[in-house]
């Protein structure tokens, strides 16, 4: 009998973990003045457009109107993946700008239909160790631009980020608030 290629045990885990909840809007502009996003590879190998991978650097605003604050920038990449259909991967750094998060990340990943899900599948800074995912629908679009509805569900860890690791004074990384 061949022996398992893995091993599971219960860790019992003394972090404190925070639920997090966020409403928030996307602004992905194809065009236009508002462009903030540039296709870098176009194979032309398949009518789906297969292959075909844009940068972006899209806004994230806490309201649907233009004029909403911009709290956050998704700035990443995502790809044509469906050789038959389009079906689009994304990936992204979730980038804080706001007073209370600034710097703080989430990395998010996953296919992109008009309406679905992105996995949270890490993130920095307020944000350590996240989890989560982020339901997204398209709630405006034009052949230019696309808004999106954004709801965030995550849990972190809050780290104390005083003492830095590898940091000369001896202290190791501490947890907790």
């Amino acid at each position: 009998m061949a022996q398992a290629y893995y091993q599971t045990a219960p860790v019992e885990c003394p972090l404190q973990r925070t639920e997090l909840y966020m409403h928030l809007f996307l602004r992905q502009a194809a065009a236009g003045p508002n462009r903030n996003q540039a296709e870098i590879l176009n194979p032309k190998v398949q009518p789906s457009g297969f292959g075909v991978t844009a940068a972006s650097d899209w806004t994230i605003a806490d309201g649907l109107e233009p004029s909403a604050k911009i709290v956050a920038r998704a700035k990443g990449f995502h790809m044509q993946t469906g050789i038959t259909n389009t079906s689009w991967y994304t990936s992204f750094n979730m980038v804080f700008e706001d007073e209370r998060f600034s710097g703080s990340t989430l990395q998010v990943m996953g296919v992109t239909p008009s309406d679905g899900q992105w996995a949270i599948s890490g993130g920095t800074g307020e944000f350590a160790l996240a989890h989560g995912i982020i339901k997204q629908k398209v709630v405006q679009g034009n052949a230019d631009e696309n808004v999106k509805e954004l709801h965030v569900h995550a849990f972190y860890t809050k780290m104390n980020t005083s003492v830095v690791p590898g940091a000369t004074d001896g202290k190791s990384w501490t947890l907790g608030a």
